[in-house]
């Protein structure tokens, strides 16, 4: 921590009067109103106090999210697993089993499935966790400055995170800010050289998300090559993280009888630009990176190529970079497997406040002009689709689906109907029915199922096949496998209902309430026991028999 900050000689006297005027040590608690200050003073002040007004809205909204809202659908699918773990002891997509790693946020379940255990609904558990977490992060964050935690400043911290796109995924169920407090936690013990806290850090990290590797392993990396006390340091990661690691995964392959978590088989099959770059991964990594990239540029650019800074730059944005532009990233809600990247530029800033300090103002104009630019136009689309993916038909007939006898789907969307209504349920794309992970879904797999219920999301209308249909498709695709599946519903044992995508009252309001924009397509078994009751249930719910 030391070789990032200058001489005591070297940070005394370099900055000007105007400069002293438009820095942020009112962090520290310095008075602002000892000299006067030009006009440009009171914009950085005004966006200060408007950043840190972000952060106390962007914690009541988290607060009492699940009182407006429905979690997204990958979060579901983990309460789901949250549930059977705690009401069967069983860690499994169904209830009946079998066992599933689809779930791959380990500890996440977890503490999941101990709220439920104590009578907690998990959406509000994380509404909790997520409000706490926030302040956490920006406590964290000040005690790598070196900073009081004070309410002006923790609330800017608070609101910074808040105009990311990655709060939308923290409001949707995902664990996307306790991932971030942990991230943070890591680095400050590097940078304290706690090898004991570094190494427990890394391994809770890795056992939240199996990702968590790609920051825990160079972590470790750099303290062990870079630092004295090799032999020392050493012992003290193979007992702490080595080990218990390696137990854990020799336990969950025994225990699922599978080499790789399920999702790990499915978003590792994808097309990739020179065997390396997945291009959809691309699009809200790159526009970060170019974020963080030009507000490091500014902030740090006499100290970038220290040591100390290298290695937290390649450990936390270059090499994660290179792993998350290399997988497919389904269900990447609010570019939530990028929060890395703020978390990143957080702790570099603070980490060389010292330096920053003195030209805290004209940083803080840098970082709200790179917003506009760069990220603006991302967090209102994030907010959009956020409002739009509320499926309130989709639960609201799950909830009724739950009051039948037990019945069992195939579900493109695999998260809200399962959780909702209880039923046994298959996944075709394979995140949490093993056999689909491990090859593409077939047409003869829905005879071979015999599902009451089949609901699938077509990206392009596809509710009855075409004659141009080269199925069956093998290729790892979502439109090949949605086109398997359609294929594979006999229409003289299936009628069909259709449902239009996302929130109705939001495409009403954006004039896009129409049949030409998504669609679900419902299938209905016609010699199913609960056929009538399911043809009721959907016709409650605005869903649109197909001629």
């Amino acid at each position: 921590m030391a070789q990032m900050l200058p001489p005591d000689h070297e940070r005394a006297g370099v900055s000007s009067s105007a400069d002293r005027v438009i820095s942020m040590p009112s962090f520290a608690g310095s008075d602002m109103t000892q000299d006067r200050a030009p006009s440009l003073q009171h914009m950085d002040w005004i966006g200060l106090w408007l950043i840190a007004i972000c952060g106390f809205l962007g914690a009541a909204a988290l607060l009492v999210v699940p009182k407006f809202f429905f979690p997204a659908e990958d979060a579901a699918i983990l309460f789901q697993y949250s549930r059977n773990l705690a009401d069967h002891g069983l860690i499994s997509y169904n209830a009946a089993g079998p066992r599933a790693e689809g779930a791959t946020d380990f500890a996440w379940m977890v503490l999941l499935s101990l709220g439920m255990r104590l009578g907690i609904d998990p959406f509000w558990l994380i509404a909790l966790i997520n409000c706490a977490c926030l302040a956490l992060l920006a406590i964290l964050l000040l005690k790598i400055a070196g900073k009081p935690p004070r309410p002006l400043a923790l609330l800017f911290i608070m609101g910074a995170f808040t105009l990311m796109t990655q709060i939308f995924a923290a409001a949707s169920g995902f664990s996307v800010l306790p991932f971030e407090c942990l991230l943070t936690l890591l680095a400050w013990s590097y940078l304290k050289e706690n090898d004991v806290g570094t190494a427990l850090v890394a391994l809770l990290l890795c056992l939240f998300r199996p990702d968590g590797f790609v920051f825990a392993l160079p972590l470790l990396l750099a303290a062990f090559v870079v630092r004295p006390r090799r032999m020392r340091r050493l012992l003290v990661y193979a007992l702490l993280f080595v080990l218990p690691g390696l137990l854990y995964f020799l336990w969950r392959w025994h225990y699922f009888g599978e080499f790789l978590p399920l999702p790990f088989l499915v978003k590792s099959n994808a097309e990739r630009v020179a065997h390396v770059l997945v291009l959809s991964s691309l699009h809200g990594g790159v526009v970060l990176t170019l974020f963080v990239a030009i507000l490091l540029t500014f902030a740090l650019r006499s100290c970038l190529h220290q040591s100390c800074n290298f290695t937290l730059i390649l450990c936390l944005i270059v090499l994660p970079d290179l792993f998350y532009f290399s997988m497919r990233l389904d269900q990447n809600v609010g570019h939530r497997f990028f929060g890395y990247l703020p978390v990143a530029a957080a702790v570099l800033l603070t980490a060389n406040w010292q330096r920053v300090e003195t030209r805290g103002g004209f940083i803080l104009r840098i970082g709200i002009a790179a917003w506009l630019m760069l990220l603006c136009h991302g967090w209102l689309g994030a907010l959009s689709r956020y409002r739009i993916e509320q499926f309130r038909n989709r639960v609201a007939i799950a909830k009724e689906l739950s009051g039948l006898s037990h019945g069992t789907m195939i579900v493109s969307e695999a998260g809200l109907l399962p959780y909702y209504s209880g039923w046994t349920a298959y996944d075709p794309w394979g995140l949490n029915t093993a056999v689909f992970a491990k090859r593409l879904f077939l047409p003869p797999d829905v005879d071979a199922i015999e599902p009451d219920l089949v609901m699938v999301h077509t990206n392009n209308l596809e509710c009855v096949p075409s004659a141009d249909w080269k199925t069956p498709y093998t290729q790892r695709t979502w439109d090949h496998m949605t086109r398997n599946l359609v294929t594979g519903v006999d229409r003289s044992r299936f009628e069909l209902w259709l449902l239009p995508y996302g929130n109705m009252s939001v495409r009403v309001a954006n004039h896009t309430a129409t049949w030409q924009g998504d669609q679900e397509c419902w299938f209905v078994r016609r010699d199913s026991p609960l056929h009538k009751s399911i043809d009721r249930i959907l016709q409650q719910h605005a869903v649109l028999r197909y001629p």
